[in-house]
């Protein structure tokens, strides 16, 4: 894509973007895997938010989005999983992980990429990037929350509760969940779709698709 952008513009994809008045701060990009420290600073001015989908790009070897830079620039940076097509199993809370080891690794930095940062990446900044008023739990805030069951082996002893959903939980550990106030899930329950009709119509669509 930048290639082909490239080779019929003569400029980056986000610069043919910034000439044609496509950004604004309800912008929102997938990836960000290829920025130049020109593409940066105009997705910083104008308030463009990057979706960062670690375990995706991993998975198809598309490179390492410049994480600190853009953070560094005070770009919005969220975080998602992609398609399951090429992420698998959409686990928010292992992308958190991912999103950490992939950075550390990268900058050969255990420093960068923080339980605190790629937790706040998950929740708040993904909040801004949607303009939700939401991503924390305060008063005059959407009542979107999540309860973990720490109450497991891999989630004990209790030390910091940020790293340990970073580093230790998965989707799995989550008991309940409320959107906007709404019960959705309990004690893991789904409260408001079939589970189980669900998942055998899945099952028979692929069987169909095979």
């Amino acid at each position: 894509e930048i290639g082909q952008i490239s080779e019929r513009y003569g400029k980056s994809p986000v610069v043919l973007l910034d000439e044609i008045g496509f950004f604004g701060s309800d912008v929102i990009i997938a990836h960000g895997v290829w920025l130049d420290s020109r593409d940066i600073q105009i997705l910083a001015r104008h308030g463009v938010t990057v979706a960062h989908n670690p375990g995706s790009n991993m998975k198809l070897a598309s490179g390492v989005m410049p994480l600190q830079r853009l953070l560094n620039a005070g770009v919005n940076v969220g975080l998602g999983t992609d398609g399951a097509a090429s992420n698998n199993n959409l686990d928010m809370v292992e992308e958190m992980k991912l999103a950490a080891l992939l950075h550390k690794v990268h900058n050969l930095d255990p420093t960068v990429a923080d339980a605190k940062t790629v937790f706040r990446m998950a929740t708040l900044n993904g909040a801004r990037a949607l303009r939700l008023n939401a991503g924390v739990i305060k008063p005059g805030y959407l009542a979107d929350v999540v309860i973990f069951d720490f109450n497991k082996p891999h989630l004990r002893p209790i030390n910091d509760v940020v790293s340990h959903i970073v580093y230790s939980a998965n989707g799995n550990d989550v008991e309940t969940t409320i959107v906007d106030g709404k019960i959705l899930m309990l004690d893991r329950e789904v409260l408001t779709l079939d589970e189980e009709k669900i998942l055998d119509e899945a099952e028979k669509t692929i069987e169909k698709l095979a």
